[in-house]
């Protein structure tokens, strides 16, 4: 086939309409070809492999031919337009094909997105602020009371709450004279409970503030009072700026009873004594704070490169990672309870953070992948084998299943190749970063 000729069109910064047309030439000499083809293979009662008169061809694989010349002519089309083009293809938004006969001209049109030109800054010497990962005693001894919390017993007595102890109560709310209740039905935390556990003067305990810290001093069959002013900024709305009155009533105290550090305590830790517990407790505080920093450099990482660049992002990828990002989050939600008509009354809330992280975390990769391209970064056998061990331990599968099934998934593949070409540019540039001490209050520490 002759160079055929195409026309592109700019129709946004991050969208183009490419046309690929065949003149009627091209298009006949592409389905000689095709029927030559279909002369050599077809099976005719009553003619030897390839004798098959032309026009008995034509006539009993018409539909067959006709479908094949289409495909041929889109699939030329792809390579000249899309594949051949001077400009980067994200993704074919569309695809018009028109119709392709014999003896006619054919005009193919591809919508496609594209990733615009940009300079890359200077990523080499990223400047990254480092927590400390020493753990001091007071993480110690604040680790070691959480480890003690768990084992603690919780016994009935008569007495009033202390802080830690845990209150079994009831308790309405009302603003003004209308309930909790009736304003925010699908929060009752918030509104009434008929009997709940609350641990008095918690410091991190959910729930209604002035309920946690009201019930120490109380004890069974007391009854009183307590004022809840909820900040501007609250969620839900319905409660935003408002004043509550709480009316508690306690109908049992149980007591915190810490275990005793003793040889039995020890042994169930697998540790020998309170010694070994602390240097256990401190490595581990001192392991998790270094994957935070591991993790927080990353993150110092992708916030320099978003701030660095500026380019449009491709239309199409957006809504995906958009959608990817709000599935994310709807699953994690569901397994914790929130229920589909809470995202439904806040879908719309949801969308615009969903598309917001969803275009940071689209141009972050954009970036890392043109990183890889300058600094050469490959994905080896090596690399998946190593994704797939891991994944294979994960999931319990045996890596030969695994590979077998990732055979049959191009696409799955396809993914696999990008994580690892971007895991291993963004460890590339964690590698030639420069670090830098910082007060804890000025690095945001960023967990997984």
């Amino acid at each position: 086939m002759q160079t055929v000729k195409t026309d592109v069109k700019e129709l946004t910064p991050t969208r183009k309409s490419v046309t690929v047309s065949f003149t009627s030439e091209e298009v006949a000499e592409q389905e000689a070809k095709l029927v030559k083809d279909f002369q050599r293979q077809a099976k005719i009662p009553g003619f030897r492999p390839g004798k098959a008169p032309e026009n008995m061809v034509r006539t009993r694989f018409a539909k067959d031919i006709r479908e094949e010349l289409k495909s041929r002519i889109v699939s030329s089309a792809h390579q000249e337009g899309v594949v051949s083009a001077e400009f980067q293809v994200f993704s074919i938004v569309e695809l018009q094909e028109g119709e392709i006969a014999s003896g006619q001209e054919a005009n193919v049109t591809f919508t496609v997105d594209v990733i615009p030109e940009f300079s890359l800054p200077e990523y080499t010497g990223i400047k990254l602020a480092q927590l400390p990962t020493e753990a001091n005693e007071e993480d110690v001894n604040k680790m070691l009371d959480q480890i003690l919390s768990q084992r603690a017993e919780f016994n009935p007595v008569e007495k009033a709450a202390d802080k830690g102890d845990y209150v079994r109560c009831g308790y309405e709310g009302k603003i003004g004279d209308e309930l909790i209740a009736d304003l925010v039905p699908d929060a009752p935390m918030y509104g009434t409970q008929k009997t709940t556990w609350e641990e008095a003067g918690a410091e991190d305990a959910p729930g209604v503030r002035a309920i946690v810290d009201g019930v120490v001093g109380m004890k069974a069959g007391d009854e009183k009072e307590v004022t809840m002013e909820f900040p501007e900024e609250f969620k839900p709305e319905a409660l935003a700026g408002k004043t509550a009155t709480y009316s508690i009533k306690v109908e049992e105290v149980r007591e915190k009873v810490m275990p005793e550090m003793n040889e039995e305590f020890f042994k169930s830790l697998q540790v020998k004594d309170e010694a070994e517990l602390r240097e256990q407790i401190k490595q581990n505080i001192e392991n998790r704070k270094k994957q935070e920093n591991a993790n927080n450099e990353r993150q110092q990482i992708s916030e320099f490169l978003l701030k660095s660049v500026e380019f449009p992002i491709p239309e199409s990828g957006i809504e995906s990672e958009t959608d990817a990002v709000l599935r994310d989050f709807m699953q994690r939600n569901m397994r914790q309870g929130v229920s589909p008509e809470e995202f439904e009354k806040n879908k719309e809330q949801l969308h615009e953070g969903a598309s917001k992280a969803a275009h940071d975390r689209l141009k972050s990769r954009l970036i890392l992948a043109k990183i890889a391209e300058a600094e050469k970064v490959k994905v080896e056998n090596e690399d998946f084998s190593r994704i797939i061990m891991h994944e294979a331990m994960q999931t319990g599968q045996k890596p030969e299943k695994l590979v077998k099934e990732l055979r049959k998934d191009q696409d799955r593949i396809n993914q696999m190749r990008s994580d690892i070409l971007l895991g291993k540019t963004m460890d590339l540039l964690v590698e030639k970063a420069e670090r830098e001490g910082a007060p804890a209050e000025e690095v945001e520490v960023v967990s997984e």
